[in-house]
């Protein structure tokens, strides 16, 4: 059923954003009796964000710039993952440059088409983010976004780090060398400014998750007004 949900999901996607709630319905009708479960499927898909709606569009316009953003993103991935474990591999910063050219390039087809500047943020870092993660670069590409995606990292994907080693034995404290009091005191720095960079963000995402239950009571009432 994953491949008729696809093929679905791409036409009603492919719709302008006015018509899809009705269009959505009415295809779970139509496919209610000859597949219930792909009917109760489709009946599920929600309605895209207006952001997500652009990038749906876009997609569909111009797929030679999504495709060589995918790759960028892929290349840029493959960089953090070497400069992380410290094997050689592709220059980090030239990815980096490469993924924010073909950003800007889109971001600036996305401009033209008149978006609001929140809507017009909102696309480009969910561009961002499908672009380099493995799980949803097929859903950009094929143009089926429903939502607007946020990085919770700063840049790098904090799956790339690798797990921390499992801690020696203890040595004998008569012969191990005593700390540096210069390191200590900027490894203390370090993590108390890391603390308050998660404090951040986990405030930054309940302030987002509000945001969204807002957009979703909000999209409800329209659906409902259609």
């Amino acid at each position: 059923m994953a491949d008729a949900l696809v093929g679905e999901t791409q036409k009603l996607y492919g719709l302008p954003l006015p018509k899809f709630t009705a269009a959505r319905n009415a295809r779970a009708k139509a496919l209610k009796q000859e597949n219930p479960e792909l009917a109760a499927a489709v009946a599920g898909l929600p309605k895209p964000s207006l952001a997500a709606a652009a990038l749906n569009e876009l997609v569909r316009e111009d797929p030679s710039e999504i495709r060589a953003l995918i790759q960028s993103g892929k290349r840029l991935r493959q960089a953090q993952e070497a400069a992380v474990t410290g094997r050689k591999g592709a220059d980090l910063n030239a990815a980096v440059r490469e993924h924010r050219g073909s950003l800007d390039r889109l971001q600036r087809d996305l401009r033209r088409r008149k978006l609001s500047g929140a809507t017009l943020e909102k696309a480009v870092q969910t561009l961002r983010v499908t672009s380099v993660d493995p799980e949803l670069q097929p859903r950009l590409e094929r143009g089926i976004l429903h939502e607007d995606l946020t990085a919770a990292g700063f840049g790098l994907d904090p799956g790339l780090v690798p797990a921390r080693p499992k801690q020696p034995a203890r040595a004998n404290p008569a012969t191990t060398p005593r700390p540096d009091p210069k390191l200590r005191a900027k490894l203390k720095a370090a993590e108390a400014e890391l603390a308050g960079a998660e404090k951040r963000a986990a405030q930054a995402l309940r302030e987002l998750e509000r945001a969204k239950q807002d957009v979703d009571r909000a999209q409800r009432a329209m659906d409902e007004a259609e």
